[in-house]
């Protein structure tokens, strides 16, 4: 059958207890129950407290010699000396005298599995356990109940020696554990089984080397049938936990259609750290890798019962290396990081629906480690030179108890070194590529994490024969420039020197005995005002190598010999243009065809012999009568030849002058770089002005993705512009910096604004604080309006700021109105007036910039522009008048004023000093009390009449001998009826005094 928990004991399985033992037990202490609360029945119960696991108490039962005569069941009840905290795991281990624990080892799955077994879980041998507080029970389950040790507060579970525990953890402190032996009603009489109890403890401290103590399975949605005839179940369970990869633990679900899961928990003694990683070694069939079950496959972290701290699924978990070891049929070695505190780790295998094939997991191995140690950065793609050493340096995480060790395999090998965490380790020489593997663990424990490969690269020693130069193939003339240009496969840079050891470098710019020396980025050596006398010369030259910085040995640099021809010949090979942008365009089009054109200078003739090469590829033409060339080459290798340049070689026969000619990549124009645009244009990226019209924008100075035309422009972006399908190594692209002007809208004193009419005003009378404004006809777009526009009454205009060329987004919208003249209204006496007396004359108060002109005449009192009165003294007999002007913008009455005679004679003594008038211009007759009628002071003395008219001219009132009782009541019918109320407004009287023959007139107000 499959699930037989046959957990054969190998001498390699003890050997690998001794070392746990000896490892475990370094950080980690048991503490046991030490007292005997009660018992019943039980032999040597000592030994149940004495701390030794390999002596045992025996727990009797009874069934009895006959019914209900000589019956009994065993107690035995274990005492801790401190009270044990909730949830907390204490072990009891325990062995039944029927074979009861195997079944219960299965937890859901404890009566099923009896069933297979033929091993009767009621009604033979049964057993209870108990937590207590002191004498109060805090968790009971028992063999033959239905729930039985199923729950996650007590299981059965075995170590890898197939030594059965309960793994015991209420939900509430205790301190005490009752266990209770009895036999089953199915027993016959006169029997009696035994209970074997060894001892009861808890662990305390931290396992550093992370081995596993116990395990247990269960399942869910498993049947009888599958169990005894599906192959479903766990084989082995132990080997997960016996420290032999060679064995293995077997969960299978067998070949099914129904959902179901299969699961095994291996526990810790006491829980990991937050920083350990566990590690699970195991295999599979590749088969079921494609039908997905790595997502069936879970893994889930415990810190005590019923507490999960971290679940994901193996999918997730593995990297492309575990997978391929996998899918080979092979023992993978997968990393798990709860980043919490762990005391047991369970592995579930969900089923895989509709597949035919038969679903199981092998666990070889689980266990607590440190993480995966981390390749500092500068040990990470490591080259060497050859026959030397290096450094590697790998870190661990986790705390100080850490170390690093150094392998030659990925499995097995020869351990080479062991450092601390973040100690470097050296290699030996090397002559050969070589991989080290390395792990980290926990020190003294033989425990590791995954090992991670290292692998050092081997550069080869450059040699002589490893450099080319070119340049020195045949002698140089002394009025030339001589260019030796190194190539090598390896790549590197370039160090020229006097000497064959290198202790006198030739450095650029150098000067040495009157020779220059320049030296290009390529290491090409340029020499200038060598002599034929001195000839030939002879240099050295040696690479360093790019990865690991190897170089030539002293004694084995390139030697260069230069022989120098001395001669008058001189030329200048002068190119009009090499490349521009036009041609790059071409070339980036595929037209391949370009014709370079120049002129040479210097001891050269017509029809001697120009040669331009690129990429050793020469093209060769002849000079006309000019001097001048025309030589077609082929573009693609002009391109090619951009970090070499051209090589010109030009002869007159005598001597050959050899040149060279930079290839300077053109540039895109760099004028129009930062561009302005007003915020109303609303600009887009179109709008931008380039220098060439097949220049676009892409979204920055390395991408190939265009910029979409429409795209808004912001303030302040820097938009990178350039020619598409042309390489930025070839053609730098450029930026342009858009500046968007936001103009602020403008203001105004007052949005309602008055104008008189009768002056005519403008559009450009509008008042703005501003002086660069520009009018239109709607708050947006519309029609823009001539500042000389005369202004409409009750139309709205709408002003803009102009700055700079750009104008203001937000419009000020001012309403106009224009008012109509009013009459100026003047009071006082115009006729006969006396002259060198002072009569006083009045207008309406609250106006502005009262303007008073008196011709004939002199002003005693008022007059300002303040007043609305003005006293004078008249002092002539003709040409006298007063001339008044104010202006109103409420009522917008004309500053063009009024002009009024004066009819002055010389009075003598004819009114006498006593005549006096006092006309007062305003009353409110509105029932007050107070100042409700018209009143003339000094009237009443005098024969009069009196008359009012309107400012229409129609009479509104008149009286004979007026008494100052005139209450604004008409009583003349014209305009209004006799009787009714007179409305407030101007109105003039006339008054008439026939025995001083005196007649004035002026005006009033009347107010309700």
């Amino acid at each position: 059958m499959n699930l037989t928990n046959t957990l054969k004991i190998r001498f390699s399985f003890l050997l690998a207890n001794i070392l746990f033992g000896i490892c475990s037990t370094w950080a980690q202490t048991k503490d046991y129950a030490t007292t005997i609360v009660d018992e019943e029945h039980v032999n040597i119960s000592a030994n149940a407290v004495d701390e030794n696991l390999n002596s045992n108490a025996e727990i009797m039962a009874s069934s009895g010699i006959a019914i209900g005569i000589g019956a009994y069941s065993g107690v035995l009840e274990l005492g801790f000396p401190q009270t044990i905290s909730a949830n907390k795991t204490s072990y009891v281990k325990i062995e039944t005298e029927d074979d009861l624990l195997p079944s219960l080892l299965g937890g859901s799955l404890g009566n099923l599995l009896a069933n297979i077994t033929g091993t009767l879980l009621i009604g033979n041998q049964e057993f209870s356990v108990e937590a207590k507080n002191g004498s109060t029970t805090v968790l009971s389950r028992a063999s033959n109940s239905t729930i039985g040790f199923s729950n996650d507060d007590l299981r059965v579970v075995s170590d890898a020696n197939n030594n059965y525990f309960l793994a015991i953890a209420p939900s509430i402190d205790y301190n005490r554990i009752k266990i209770t032996n009895r036999i089953g009603s199915l027993i016959g009489l006169n029997n009696t089984k035994a209970l074997n109890i060894f001892g009861a403890y808890n662990s305390s401290g931290t396992s550093n080397c992370g081995t596993p103590n116990y395990t247990s399975f269960s399942g869910n949605g498993i049947t009888l049938d599958l169990l005894n005839i599906g192959g479903a179940g766990v084989t082995n369970p132990g080997a997960a936990i016996d420290q032999n990869t060679s064995t293995s633990s077997e969960l299978s679900l067998g070949i099914l259609g129904v959902a179901a899961s299969i699961e095994q928990t291996i526990y810790f003694d006491t829980p990991s750290h937050e920083d350990d990683s566990f590690y699970i070694q195991l295999s599979t069939n590749p088969s079921l890798l494609q039908a997905g079950i790595l997502n069936n496959i879970e893994v889930v972290g415990q810190n005590g019962p019923n507490n999960i701290v971290f679940t994901d699924n193996l999918n997730n978990l593995i990297n492309l290396d575990v997978l391929t070891l996998l899918q080979s049929n092979s023992m993978a070695t997968i990393e798990v990081r709860p980043e919490a505190n762990v005391d047991r780790l369970t592995i579930r295998l969900s089923s895989l629906l509709n597949v035919a094939l038969e679903q199981q997991l092998e666990i070889h191995e689980v266990f607590i480690g440190p993480g995966s140690p981390i390749i500092s950065g500068g040990s990470e793609n490591i080259s060497t030179c050859y026959n030397t050493s290096t450094s590697i340096t790998a870190t661990a995480e986790g705390d100080s108890n850490t170390e690093i060790r150094w392998y030659d395999a990925p499995e097995n090998g020869n351990l080479l070194a062991t450092v601390n965490s973040g100690e470097t380790f050296t290699t030996p020489n090397l002559t050969t590529e070589t991989t080290y593997y390395v792990a980290s663990a926990k020190t003294t424990c033989t425990q590791e994490s995954v090992r991670v490969p290292v692998t050092v690269n081997v550069v080869d020693i450059p040699t002589a024969n490893d450099i080319e130069v070119s340049g020195n193939e045949s002698s140089v003339c002394s009025s030339s420039e001589a260019t030796l240009i190194p190539t090598s496969a390896i790549d590197g840079t370039f160090s020229w020197y006097f000497d064959s050891n290198g202790n006198n470098e030739i450095t650029d710019g150098l000067v040495a005995s009157g020779v220059t020396y320049s030296i290009a980025s390529n290491g090409t050596l340029r020499i200038n005002n060598l002599d034929e006398a001195n000839s030939p010369y002879t240099y050295y030259v040696k690479i360093t190598e790019a990865t690991a910085s190897c170089e030539n040995a002293p004694g084995d640099y390139k030697e260069v010999i230069l022989t120098v021809v001395d001669s008058n010949f001189d030329a200048n090979v002068l190119v009009d243009t090499v490349l521009d942008i036009d041609d790059l365009v071409s070339i980036y089009q595929g037209d391949t065809d370009l014709s370079l054109t120049g002129n040479v200078t210097g001891d050269v003739d017509a029809g001697d012999l120009l040669s331009l090469t690129l990429n050793n590829i020469s093209s060769n033409g002849t000079l006309d009568t000019n001097l001048n060339f025309n030589i077609d080459i082929d573009a693609s290798n002009l391109i090619d030849a951009v970090s070499t340049g051209i090589e010109t070689t030009i002869s007159n026969g005598v001597c050959t002058i050899t040149g060279l000619i930079p290839i300077d990549l053109p540039e895109l124009p760099l004028d129009n770089l930062t561009q302005t645009f007003c915020e109303t244009e609303l600009a887009v990226v179109s709008d931008l002005q380039l220098s060439r019209n097949d220049m676009v924008f892409f979204e920055s100075l390395t991408s190939n993705v265009l910029l979409d035309a429409n795209t808004p422009l912001v303030d302040g972006e820097v938009y990178v512009a350039g020619i598409l399908d042309i390489p930025t190594s070839i053609l730098s692209r450029v930026e342009v910096t858009v500046n968007i002007m936001s103009v602020p809208a403008p203001t105004t004193n007052s949005s309602q604004q008055t104008f008189c009419q009768s002056s005519n005003p403008i559009v450009a009378d509008i008042q703005v604080n501003e002086q660069d404004v520009i009018f239109y006809d709607n708050m947006s777009d519309g029609n823009e309006i001539n500042p000389t526009t005369p202004l409409v009454d009750g139309e709205t205009y709408y002003v803009a700021q102009s700055q700079g060329g750009c104008e203001s987004t937000d419009r000020l919208a001012i309403t106009v109105t224009l008012g109509e003249d009013d009459s100026i209204l003047l009071s006082g006496q115009f006729e006969d007036v006396c002259l060198n007396r002072d009569y006083t004359y009045s207008t309406i108060s609250g106006k502005e910039n009262y303007v008073w002109n008196i011709t004939g005449g002199s002003i005693t009192a008022g007059g300002t522009s303040t007043d609305e009165s003005v006293t004078v003294r008249w002092t002539a007999l003709q040409n006298t008048s007063i001339n008044l002007s104010y202006t109103d913008s409420a009522n917008c009455i004309s500053a063009a004023g009024l002009n009024q005679s004066i009819a002055t004679v010389s009075c003598g003594e004819v009114l006498g000093e006593e005549f006096a008038l006092i006309v007062y211009n305003e009353f409110t007759p509105n029932n007050d009390g107070f100042n409700d009628f018209f009143k003339v002071d000094g009237l009443e003395v005098y024969d009069n009449t009196v008359e009012i008219y309107n400012r229409n001219g129609s009479m509104v009132f008149s009286a004979t001998n007026y008494q100052n009782t005139w209450d604004g009541i008409a009583n003349v019918n014209g305009v209004l009826r006799n009787g009714e109320h007179l409305p407030a407004g101007t109105y003039f009287y006339k008054i008439n005094i026939p025995e001083i023959d005196r007649h004035l007139v002026g005006w009033l107000q009347l107010a309700r």
